[in-house]
């Protein structure tokens, strides 16, 4: 999709700022490596326990799903951290297909969102409905993300998390 002109993945902030160092590029490949690791969840149950005071987290700030074993393995620490909120975007429609026709059930506290693959385009609300997850993507129905407007952060808003809120707008940024 990086390849595709208007895909959301040809202007991916992942690929320019920060994220171009080298060290972070390295770090991102040591987490990376690390996902099928045989203490990765437990390790990641005691990190997100132990430094998540905000009571939310966010799956995957850059890259996706990878599997749906990987998604197996979110879902146990999703488990293993009820106090948290956790939300994951997904660009991944098949692995959340796949986890949940194979008896995979997402608990209350992760909201999977998928997400729309163009700019400005509409995401698959039909496959998102009929999984039973929410969306992010162009709507008039869908809830505006304040971030551009907040200093391109969160602050109070807590609606990606909500699995009430069916759709999220993103601005490109």
């Amino acid at each position: 999709m990086r390849k595709v002109a208007g895909s959301i993945c040809s202007i991916c902030y992942a690929l320019k700022g920060r994220y171009s160092f080298s060290g972070v590029q390295n770090a991102l490949e040591r987490r990376f490596q690390k996902i099928s690791g045989k203490s990765w969840v437990k390790d990641m149950i005691a990190v997100i326990s132990r430094v998540e005071v905000s009571g939310y987290f966010r799956w995957h700030d850059a890259g996706d799903l990878q599997s749906v074993a990987h998604l197996k393995r979110i879902v146990k620490i999703c488990q293993g951290t009820p106090q948290i909120r956790h939300w994951l975007p997904t660009r991944e429609y098949a692995v959340v297909r796949k986890f949940l026709e194979s008896g995979g059930v997402i608990p209350a506290n992760l909201t999977v969102r998928l997400s729309a693959l163009m700019v400005d385009g509409p995401a698959p609300e039909s496959l998102a409905r009929r999984l039973g997850v929410q969306v992010s993507g162009a709507s008039a129905s869908a809830f505006t993300c304040p971030a551009p407007k907040q200093g391109n952060v969160c602050a109070l808003c807590r609606k990606c998390w909500d699995r009430e809120v069916f759709n999220v707008s993103y601005k490109v940024h």
